[in-house]
């Protein structure tokens, strides 16, 4: 028998998700061993935090995030397969409560630990309980609303304003990562013919709300996306936020508080790339949230902050984390 490559692809996609129903596959889920499952959708945006992430060294390496702490489902740039395949690690079977409870047949006879509803037996009831617990979902870029959405897609089959409506439904807890997902960014700066909006505002516009964690920056910084979701797994709710729904480990004090140049006295950089307070060259550190002072970027090991940061690279801060950047920053530059 003959069968296409779409029907062979359709067959493989099936069979994978069907044998991830097995003991195997629970033991590890309930070990917390490449759980939860994270869904990430990527909108308006050039994929900087993807690429920052991928360069974490600091806390964790992405590679060990991606296999021993999470379960990626979908991610359109990290993900090896295309098209409808890729798509059934978001869209494939996650038998619902209703669903799996029809199950009555004894599943295991033995492992307790497995007996979720403590009704004495392990069976599909007890992992209907297990599929029931959502995922996080993970929101890169901004989210076009003119035009019905249609500036921009998700797997060829749905714009990136239906997909955010279809995975921010069940979704336990939704981080927005970058200053596009979080406050719409550069996509939404003016004339915004797109109608970019962040990843709150895009909840207010279907009308529905969640639980939100913005991680801004133009990129992020891996270390902030790393360390809260590391916190998220560890104690089970989401960070202390601030007004903005950053978390205040790292958004929690002014860039100025923590720079070299602060003080009564400090030297005065009167052109770019010269060493100093850059305040009068259109530097926003004194109204911008961040650790980068401290923090830094380029990490060179495991347990080691980064070696440079913009204001050592004698350019001004640009304000990246902020909700009203860039427009509410610009001009970048005072060099009049």
């Amino acid at each position: 028998m003959r069968i296409s490559r779409r029907e062979f692809l359709k067959l493989a996609a099936s069979l994978g998700a069907a044998a991830t129903v097995n003991l195997t596959f629970l033991k590890k889920a309930l070990a917390g061993n490449g759980d939860p499952r994270v869904i990430w959708l990527q909108g308006q945006g050039c994929s900087g935090c993807s690429v920052s992430l991928l360069n974490s060294v600091n806390l964790t390496t992405v590679d060990d995030l991606l296999t021993n702490t999470i379960n990626l489902e979908y991610h359109s740039t990290l993900i090896a397969a295309a098209g409808d395949l890729a798509l059934t690690g978001a869209t494939g079977i996650h038998p619902s409560t209703t669903e799996l409870s029809a199950f009555t047949s004894e599943w295991l006879t033995e492992g307790n630990d497995y007996d979720l509803n403590g009704d004495g037996v392990v069976n599909f009831i007890d992992f209907a309980r297990l599929a029931a617990q959502g995922y996080i979902l993970v929101v890169e870029g901004s989210i076009p609303t003119g035009a019905e959405g249609r500036f921009c897609h998700v797997g060829g089959e749905m714009t990136m304003l239906e997909a955010f409506d279809r995975f921010s439904e069940k979704a336990t807890c939704i981080i927005a990562i970058g200053t596009c997902a979080c406050y719409g960014g550069i996509p939404g700066a003016a004339p915004d013919v797109t109608g970019a909006l962040g990843v709150e505002s895009a909840l207010a516009h279907i009308g529905r709300s969640g639980t939100v964690v913005n991680i801004p920056g133009c990129p992020t910084h891996p270390d902030w996306f790393v360390g809260t979701v590391s916190y998220i797994l560890a104690n089970g709710a989401v960070p202390e936020l601030d007004t903005y729904h950053r978390p205040l480990l790292y958004f929690g004090e002014r860039i100025h508080q923590n720079c070299p140049y602060k003080g009564n006295n400090p030297p005065i950089a009167n052109a770019l790339g010269e060493e100093g307070c850059m305040e009068g060259l259109g530097c926003s550190g004194r109204q911008t949230n961040g650790d980068c002072p401290i923090r830094k970027w380029n990490s060179g090991g495991a347990g080691q902050n980064g070696v440079n940061w913009c204001i050592d690279a004698r350019t001004p801060c640009h304000g990246c984390t902020e909700p009203d950047f860039p427009d509410g920053k610009t001009p970048f530059y005072n060099l009049t």
